[in-house]
């Protein structure tokens, strides 16, 4: 039997075909043509990248156009059936293989137009800048200045990395500093894995509050920061935020490397503490921790953090807990015309008895101690945010008290603080700190009290485009 198909669906696929092989051929083409990359970069400049996606979209309309050509053969619209000729059955069927290998064709050619868009990942910097003057009592008065510089980049939908550079005058010289190198991956809408050096989740200041544009004052508070508590980590942690009701609960938790514990020191007073920087892992233990926040309503949350290790040589290790809770308010209240932010956390540092310089080679010991300190802030801050006068409403107004008590410890005495501040916002990224701190000391040290100015500057800069993919 002889099937005879329709001169013009014939027709019809042949135009398609051709123009699906015109458009490979012109694929082709413009890879060819195009120059060679440097093997050593990924840079695309911005008019190669403008040509590119012109042509993108040129192909992907021409994709579109083929698309629905390929509709119209796949439904006909029927019409009158021809008359057959004498002698002769006509067989009206569609061409189904034919349409098929029209469709994967059209799919081989959506993944090259996919192809040749430039870049795939996202990349964002950011950071900010910071110039201080401090006249503290007893001491003579100097200026500072330090740079952070914060790189995100986004690699595909699940894959993040974060890295930040702290660069500031220390000791007369510039210090580079790496606060933070992570690697992220979403593995679903409540659960984030991270890997790297990341800021320590249960020191909610370190994590949420350090950074100068949310630290309501130019210095940071006694004991949870750069005290009790690591700032950073190195391992990896897991956490996420699951919904209860209509409240929510925020959970991290990490293994990471131990801090080391200070056996022998030039300076008395260091002896107990724990060496945060121990990025070596010296004594080979592992730290484990993390950190509850519970937010029974937007404005308010509630937190818990504890890590727990081993700490000091092998054979003589002994246990170090490092606990904080901490609290957090913020309102945009009309009935105080203003914005009010109300913040406090407390720590706890637990070293276990521990025998130092047993042989007394070092002129203090046999000496054996648990080394307990504990200390915190509270805060208030208020900005009149809703008030008339375009002036007024750019100043805030601050209170911090803060505390550490180790007096039972080589250091020897406890300390307290009062700091009130008045910051003036130029721009919702600029402001200006300015404070004065009265310091209060037992156990025969010193009280110093301070003046203090800060000078902050936030920055961004992001770019879509030609990222290596």
């Amino acid at each position: 039997m002889i099937r005879a198909i329709p001169i013009i669906v014939n027709q019809t696929i042949a135009g398609a075909f051709v123009g699906l092989i015109c458009l490979s051929f012109q694929s082709a083409a413009m890879a060819q043509d195009a120059p060679p990359s440097p093997p050593s970069s990924d840079y695309v400049s911005r008019a190669e990248y403008e040509k590119l996606k012109a042509e993108h979209d040129a192909m992907k309309q021409e994709l579109e156009a083929l698309k629905a050509q390929i509709g119209q053969l796949a439904n006909p619209v029927p019409g009158p059936p021809a008359a057959p000729a004498e002698g002769k059955q006509v067989v009206t069927e569609m061409p189904s293989q034919a349409t098929e290998e029209l469709r994967q064709e059209v799919e081989m050619l959506k993944t090259q137009v996919k192809e040749t868009f430039p870049g795939t990942t996202k990349f964002l910097l950011a950071g900010y800048g910071t110039a201080g003057f401090t006249a503290r009592s007893g001491e003579d008065p100097f200026f500072d200045a330090a740079f952070n510089a914060i790189f995100l980049w986004k690699l595909t939908d699940r894959l993040f990395f974060e890295g930040e550079l702290e660069l500031e005058f220390e000791d007369e010289e510039t210090t580079i500093n790496l606060e933070i190198a992570q690697a992220s991956y979403l593995l679903n809408d409540y659960m984030t894995i991270g890997v790297g050096r990341f800021l320590n989740p249960t020191d909610y200041f370190v994590e949420r509050q350090h950074m100068n544009w949310v630290n309501k004052l130019p210095d940071k508070p006694l004991a949870v920061y750069d005290g009790l508590l690591p700032e950073s980590e190195l391992g990896a942690q897991l956490r996420g935020v699951i919904p209860v009701g209509p409240t929510k609960l925020e959970y991290v938790g990490f293994v990471a490397n131990a801090p080391g514990l200070i056996t022998t020191t030039d300076d008395f007073s260091e002896l107990g503490m724990l060496d945060f920087d121990n990025d070596a892992n010296t004594g080979g233990h592992v730290a484990v921790g993390g950190h509850l926040g519970f937010i029974p309503i937007p404005q308010l949350e509630i937190g818990y953090g504890i890590q727990r290790s081993k700490v000091g040589p092998r054979d003589q290790a002994v246990t170090a807990v490092l606990q904080s809770a901490d609290f957090n308010y913020v309102q945009d209240s009309t009935l105080f015309k203003g914005l009010i932010n109300f913040r406090a956390q407390w720590v706890w540092s637990h070293v276990g008895n521990f025998v130092y310089d047993p042989d007394g080679s070092q002129g203090f010991g046999p000496l054996e101690f648990n080394n307990n300190r504990n200390g915190g802030y509270v805060e208030l801050a208020y900005r009149p945010t809703h008030i008339d006068n375009d002036i007024l409403k750019n100043f805030e107004g601050v209170f911090r008290y803060d505390r550490l008590n180790q007096l039972h410890t080589p250091v020897g005495f406890d300390e307290q603080r009062w700091t009130f501040g008045l910051n003036y916002w130029l721009t919702p990224s600029t402001v200006i700190k300015a404070a004065y701190e009265v310091d209060d000391k037992n156990g025969g040290a010193r009280d110093q009290n301070a003046f203090l100015m800060q000078a902050f500057r936030e920055f961004a800069n992001s770019s879509a485009y030609p990222g290596p993919s």
